[in-house]
C-alpha cells in the first residue's frame, strides 16, 4: 500500500505546520502528516521547517537562540495569529485521530545539530505512545544515526518506529551516484530512502529494491506526481495538495 503524507499538514493549502492546517489534516482520508522539528534555545521542541522564523513569521532570528517564550511572541503569516506549535501540541492533534506522523529532524542553519534534540524526541515520542507510529526522517545520516542511538539508550529499536528513511536530494544523488548513496546507507544500518517525486522512475525503483531498500517519495504536489507514485509503488510519499493524492488515489 502506498501511503499518503500531508507535508507540513498540507502547505498549498493551509499555512504550512500550523495548528490549522493540522486539525484540517486530521480529517483528511491520508495516512500520515508530515512536519519538522527545531529546537528553542531552553530545550523546547517546535514544529517548524526552517531554522530561521524570517519567512514565516512576523519575527526574525534563528530558532535555536530564542527561547520559547521569546519564540511565542511572533505569529505565522496568515494564521490568524497562531504562533509556532510545540511537538507536544502537534502529538494532541494526531493522537486521537488515525492519521501517523512522519517527523523530519531538521539541523541549525549552518546544518549542525541540535545539542540533545534526538534524545528529547525520543522522550516525548515515547511518553506519549507514539514511538510505533511515526516515521521518522532526516537529510542528514547522522541524525537519523543519532535517534536510533537515543532509542537503543532507551531500551528500543528503530524497528519499533513506523519508518526510518534518509532523504535524498538530488545534489546527492549527483555527487554520490545511486552506488554511493547504497554503500553509505548499508553503513549506518539504514534500509529506507525517500527520493525527489520527479527523480523516480522505474529504472531507479529497480536500482534501489535490488539493493534491498525500501522507497519513499517526496514533493508529489500535482495529480500527475501523485498518480506516478501509486503506479511505481512507493510505501509512501508526501504531498503538499493531499486533496489531489487523495483524489488520484480513488480515481
Amino acid at each position: 500500500m502506498t501511503l499518503i503524507a500531508s507535508h507540513r499538514g498540507g502547505a498549498h493549502l493551509w499555512p504550512e505546520n500550523t495548528r490549522l492546517a493540522f486539525s484540517r489534516t486530521a480529517k483528511l482520508d491520508v495516512d500520515l502528516v508530515e512536519f519538522d522539528v527545531h529546537q528553542t534555545r531552553d530545550g523546547k521542541l517546535v514544529v517548524h521547517h526552517d531554522a530561521l522564523i524570517d519567512r514565516m513569521t512576523d519575527g526574525k532570528g534563528a530558532i535555536v537562540d530564542l527561547s520559547h517564550e521569546e519564540l511565542m511572541r511572533h505569529v505565522v503569516i496568515g494564521s490568524d495569529g497562531e504562533t509556532i506549535p510545540t511537538l507536544a501540541e502537534t502529538i494532541d492533534i494526531f493522537g486521537p485521530s488515525p492519521v501517523d506522523l512522519r517527523l523530519e529532524i531538521k539541523t541549525k542553519a549552518d546544518g549542525t545539530p541540535y545539542e540533545g534534540m534526538e534524545a528529547r524526541i525520543v522522550d516525548e515520542l515515547m511518553a506519549t505512545g507514539m514511538v510505533s507510529r511515526t516515521m521518522i526522517t532526516s537529510f542528514a545520516l547522522p541524525r537519523l544515526e543519532a535517534f536510533g542511538t537515543a532509542l537503543g539508550d532507551r531500551g528500543l529499536n528503530v524497528g519499533e518506529s513506523l519508518g526510518f528513511i534518509f532523504l535524498c536530494s538530488p545534489q546527492m544523488t549527483a555527487q554520490l551516484g545511486w552506488n554511493g548513496i547504497i554503500a553509505a546507507l548499508r553503513s549506518c544500518g539504514v534500509r529506507e530512502i525517500a527520493v525527489r517525486a520527479d527523480a523516480l522512475d522505474a529504472e531507479v525503483m529497480g536500482i534501489l529494491r535490488r539493493s534491498g531498500m525500501t522507497v519513499h517519495g517526496w514533493a508529489a504536489h500535482t495529480s500527475e506526481a501523485a498518480r506516478a507514485m501509486f503506479r511505481l509503488g512507493v510505501a509512501s510519499f508526501t504531498t503538499d495538495r493531499p486533496d489531489l493524492a487523495i483524489a488520484a488515489k480513488r480515481g
